[in-house]
């Protein structure tokens, strides 16, 4: 009998786990409540793991140069304004410290000096809008495409973690896994080591 009470247990909680987790699996003239599940689970996803996507009545930034790869000079009504993509961390190019500097930070600067310059962006931005050097912290629109996406896309940075902004952390590191398992750019190159 105990047996027969186990199995059942966990018979139901296999069909729970399906429901939560694959609720499109599930037949709509079965289980009538599937699609308010789809419904709750695309919620909840949507929260926890935001898709990035311009608003609509942000306000265009005109890009003034890239410093570097993942660093910008843009015109906010007429005074420059440095800004930093939050979230990913190109190779150095420009640091004072030049024993920092690579040849891939070149690499990299130069990828998003052909990316954006020369073109309009907005800004969204998440709980800290400064760093410690005072550069503005925000992820960067360019024709509705995220700056962060193609960097980390073809390889060109690694994502970096800065609490408290961390809205699209997950998309980010799915970003990575896809170029590191890709080969893409630097993850072909060998230059990103894996840790």
């Amino acid at each position: 009998m105990k047996k027969l009470i186990s199995v059942l247990l966990v018979l139901i909680l296999l069909a729970a786990a399906a429901l939560c987790f694959f609720p499109s699996c599930l037949p709509r003239s079965l289980f009538p409540a599937s699609y308010t599940v789809r419904q709750w689970v695309g919620t909840v996803k949507n929260r926890l793991w935001p898709e990035p996507e311009p608003s609509p009545d942000a306000l265009s930034y005109e890009v003034i140069c890239a410093i570097d790869g993942d660093t910008l000079l843009i015109s906010v009504f007429g005074v420059e304004t440095t800004v930093r993509l939050i979230g990913v961390d190109a190779p150095e190019s420009v640091h004072r410290d030049s024993s920092k500097n690579t040849q891939e930070g070149e690499l990299a600067s130069l990828w998003m000096k052909r990316f954006i310059e020369g073109k309009r962006v907005t800004l969204e931005y998440d709980q800290e809008r400064k760093d410690q050097y005072g550069r503005t912290l925000a992820y960067v629109y360019v024709n509705g495409i995220m700056a962060e996406d193609a960097l980390l896309s073809a390889g060109m940075a690694r994502t970096l973690t800065m609490e408290p902004n961390t809205r699209y952390q997950h998309h980010f590191e799915l970003l990575e896994k896809q170029a590191r398992d890709g080969g893409n750019g630097f993850w072909g190159t060998g230059f990103f080591a894996e840790e």
